[in-house]
């Protein structure tokens, strides 16, 4: 549960940031309390490990939620199932305490979080007519290219 101090600041950070930036911010959230909960299962913490991966779920799910798969079509449903794959394996964790499962999953999200910084740092095109800018090569495997993910995602105020 929020507190009334907490919400105003989420209420004022979804009018004044990005959504783009926004889901960037997420996916550092969901990095962080993997690297908490690794740590924690490094060091036998079993409760703090069950806290972090909890909070890195849940914000999994909070991406997820926000897919419109009427907008977003195939994208949508190529980050619904990365989203899907990302928590299965967050709660794998909660029994296996693999670290080096632990670094992967961490490897990967940090891989997604960098595309989708990408997209928040490129440029809108033009509506007069003039040349979209140049698109990065588009990443590896199933994720989706700069210019069409995003159409899968929608953040609301």
């Amino acid at each position: 549960m929020l507190s009334k101090k907490q919400y105003q600041a989420y209420a004022l950070a979804m009018q004044t940031v990005a959504g783009t930036r926004q889901v960037v911010m997420l996916y550092d959230g969901i990095i962080r309390f993997l690297q908490l909960a690794r740590e924690a299962m490094r060091e036998g913490r079993i409760e703090d490990r069950y806290r972090h991966l909890a909070r890195s779920s849940q914000i999994v799910f909070g991406l997820q939620s926000c897919l419109d798969f009427e907008k977003g079509g195939d994208i949508a449903r190529i980050l619904y199932n990365f989203y899907s794959s990302i928590d299965l394996r967050i709660f794998g964790l909660h029994r296996s305490n693999d670290l080096d499962t632990c670094d992967q999953l961490i490897t990967e999200v940090k891989q997604m979080r960098d595309v989708w910084s990408e997209i928040d740092a490129t440029p809108p095109a033009e509506s007069s007519g003039g040349a979209a800018p140049e698109q990065p090569e588009p990443p590896p495997g199933d994720i989706p290219p700069v210019k069409d993910a995003q159409a899968g995602v929608a953040i609301s105020a």
